[in-house]
């Protein structure tokens, strides 16, 4: 199991109920869970202003990439909040309203008596001094705000550093892969790439566990009761009679991009609902539409977008510059140790 609760999936609203009551039975409970979604909205508005002051647009994204970009930020900031490991304002917020300052900050004799407030009550005085301990209590924790958010982003971040993140860099890595598991389906290397890459961005978009970590699930493979291995939960679109509706949902998590590819396959010549898919060789629109027909994706048009993909002027790039590699006509990297025939010619 996964150790997903209602309270760690943003898109998931029934946890104010239990929330309301809980607070009427346990106060001090109720306290903890509204202070982690204050962090949560906290680190949200953190990360939205970061991507606001981007540079810009990247050369493929699109108001789709932007929306699930959005959806991954919020995502990020309730997990962040909800495992305790996120910037420490919930603590705070907890210290705080629970009353449990630092006994000098009551204490008469720890009033500084400065000119401003020399000839006040100490009581005053000491009302006085309290929000200024509480003020510089938020200031050292905002200061830590930016690089704890950044630590962060360079953890969920990591998937593209690993994965390549662009059409070049996510053929290169992900092709001995990709070459296994089209094997084993009996189809063409460009169909696989051509799936992986419209399910993750070419590799910018992977599901993340709740340390940031890749979880490598490359093929949006859900986790079903008989999946006994890790999960990780995101907020997917799923379509319901033709309409778009977001929902959270938990998928499959890897070790590393090899077992992905593996499960993919097996995936896929395991169950009857995806034979017509077999075999099909170079004929990506035909496996594509067999995807579809078996009910791999809920979206209508997901066929149409995966043979997109697979005839794009990124991926015919992407694999020419593969089989340059592989050719040794490139030298902006060492080549692989592929066979001097390349298995991963690029079909016109």
């Amino acid at each position: 199991m996964d150790g997903t609760t209602a309270s760690s999936v943003y898109t998931d609203f029934s946890g104010l109920a239990s929330l309301r009551a809980q607070a009427r039975d346990d106060s001090q409970g109720a306290l903890r869970e509204v202070a982690q979604q204050f962090e949560a909205i906290f680190t949200q508005m953190l990360l939205k202003s970061m991507r606001a002051a981007s540079l810009g647009d990247g050369l493929l994204d699109s108001n789709e990439s932007k929306t699930y970009m959005d959806m991954f930020d919020q995502q990020l900031s309730v997990s962040m909040a909800a495992s305790g490991k996120g910037m420490g304002i919930a603590d705070m917020l907890v210290r705080q309203l629970s009353g449990a300052v630092p006994a000098a900050a009551t204490s008469a004799d720890a009033i500084p008596l400065h000119r401003e407030n020399a000839g006040l009550p100490l009581t005053e005085a000491g009302s006085m001094a309290l929000p200024s301990q509480a003020e510089l209590s938020v200031r050292r924790l905002l200061r830590g705000a930016a690089a704890t958010v950044n630590a962060a982003a360079d953890g969920v971040t990591g998937a593209a550093a690993v994965l390549g993140g662009n059409p070049v860099a996510f053929v290169q890595r992900m092709a001995p892969h990709a070459k296994a598991a089209a094997d084993a389906l009996g189809v063409s290397l460009r169909s696989v790439l051509a799936h992986a890459a419209l399910e993750t961005g070419w590799g910018k978009h992977v599901p993340a566990t709740v340390d940031g970590q890749p979880s490598f699930n490359l093929f949006g493979i859900k986790a079903g009761g008989s999946w006994e291995g890790a999960r990780v939960a995101r907020p997917t679109i799923e379509f319901e009679q033709g309409v778009a509706v977001r929902r959270a949902e938990t998928f499959r998590a890897y070790t590393s991009p090899a077992e992905g590819f593996a499960d993919y396959a097996r995936l896929l010549a395991g169950s009857p609902r995806y034979a017509a898919a077999l075999g099909r060789g170079d004929d990506v629109v035909g496996f594509a539409q067999a995807l579809q027909q078996g009910g791999y994706a809920t979206d209508p048009a997901y066929a149409a977008k995966l043979s997109a993909v697979a005839q794009s002027p990124q991926m015919r790039a992407a694999l020419a510059e593969l089989d340059a590699r592989v050719a040794g006509v490139s030298s902006t990297a060492s080549a692989p140790s592929w066979p001097a025939a390349s298995p991963f010619r690029s079909q016109p």
